[in-house]
């Protein structure tokens, strides 16, 4: 497996990662914090950067396939 390969490997599986986290952030029993809105901005924002990136990975790694000829 090259370099470049392992690291989107990486990033991906981190992305898929976030997803659940991002949802179980907002769980109080799971994360006790003492600015309860900030919980829920950061699981947004986690789960808003965790779908670009794979969306757009997935989009990229597509259009490249694209280009290849058969």
């Amino acid at each position: 497996m090259a370099a470049p390969t392992a690291k989107r490997s990486l990033r991906r599986g981190v992305a898929v990662l976030l997803i659940p986290l991002s949802g179980a952030t907002t769980l109080p029993d799971f994360v006790e914090s003492a600015l309860p809105g900030v919980s829920d901005a950061v699981g947004i924002v986690l789960f808003v950067a965790a779908v670009a990136y794979l969306v757009g990975s997935v989009g990229r790694q597509v259009a490249a396939a694209a280009d290849t000829p058969l």
